[in-house]
């Protein structure tokens, strides 16, 4: 009777294993991977674009090349989002999904970049100044300050490499 009832257990428990396995093999070939090249628009790679399925964690960053590869089913949904550009979702179709983001110019407000970060131009305390290319010195300078030199009020221009 201990016989029976062991053999049982054993054969349940190799029927329960060979469940699991063809359930996860099931889910495994479900995946799709999908690569492809996240671009701006004047077709330079974007570095560091957020690559999300839709409604999951699943997901991954470009990299250096603006390449990126990320296992989602077919029909699903991902999202494309990087600061500065429109976000953009796409239904996977096929295993190559190439993206070109639009700038998002209503979210880029002047923005004003100081040695240890960025402010928004109407967060700044101290005296801003825009120049405008136009209204720059033209003609022999030997740098950009001499440029600037009697456009910005209050700037003083001075030289302080040593020449030795």
């Amino acid at each position: 009777m201990l016989n029976v009832q062991s053999e049982r257990k054993r054969t349940l428990t190799q029927g329960l294993f060979f469940v699991l396995f063809l359930l996860s093999s099931t889910l495994a070939f479900a995946q799709n991977q999908v690569r492809g090249v996240v671009t701006d628009p004047a077709g330079e790679p974007l570095i560091g674009v957020n690559v999300l399925e839709k409604g999951t964690t699943n997901g991954t960053v470009t990299d250096i090349d603006g390449k990126y590869t990320v296992n989602v089913p077919k029909g699903k949904t991902l999202v494309f989002s990087f600061i500065g550009f429109v976000t953009q979702e796409i239904k996977v179709n096929s295993n190559v999904v190439n993206v070109t983001l639009k700038d998002d110019t209503e979210t880029l407000d002047e923005v004003i970049v100081i040695g240890y970060g960025s402010m928004q131009r109407k967060d700044v305390t101290s005296s801003i100044t825009s120049v405008k290319a136009e209204d720059l010195n033209v003609g022999v300078v030997t740098s950009p300050a001499q440029m600037l030199q009697g456009k910005v009020p209050g700037l003083t221009v001075a030289n302080t490499s040593d020449p030795n």
